[in-house]
């Protein structure tokens, strides 16, 4: 004679595993369909990185060029020594990172500021472009070419 109590469990058993089925088989459609979902995104994502990596190094040679202004503004333009010194100040920058935004070594922008040499055309382009560019626009062009995006020391 068969054990009432094995009986018992092994109909529990299977009853709990007809209700279970009941509950997991549309689960695990959804968690089909979830797991296209991500593979969908993922290559999405993937693509978008691509894109944005061929923008931004767009950008940066965009960026490296050093800005210039037009022959009219540099006709009537001064360029001082004080004038450079204060046009950086109000920057906030380093001499590094100035000269990184004129697309020069800082050791010109040393001498430009102590007075013993001029900048040349070039230079002097962009030195008078640079004149309307603000702080925020001034960090953002460093931070995207790679150079100094915080303020460094103004110092002399």
């Amino acid at each position: 004679m068969p054990n009432i109590g094995t009986l018992l469990r092994d109909e529990i058993q299977r009853l709990a595993r007809r209700v279970a089925r009941q509950y997991a088989t549309p689960l695990r459609k959804d968690i089909v369909f979830l797991k296209h979902q991500v593979a969908a995104h993922t290559k999405t994502i993937a693509l978008l990185k691509h894109d944005n990596a061929k923008l931004l190094s767009d950008l940066k040679e965009r960026l490296a060029v050093p800005p210039s202004a037009p022959k009219k503004e540099l006709e009537h333009a001064r360029l001082s020594p004080r004038l450079i010194r204060a046009q950086r100040a109000r920057l906030g920058l380093s001499r590094e990172a100035f000269a990184t935004l004129l697309g020069v070594s800082a050791g010109a922008v040393q001498t430009w500021e102590g007075g013993q040499s001029r900048p040349g055309e070039q230079a002097r382009a962009a030195l008078v472009a640079i004149r309307k560019l603000g702080k925020r626009e001034a960090r953002w062009r460093l931070e995207t070419l790679g150079g100094e995006g915080r303020a460094g020391r103004t110092g002399k």
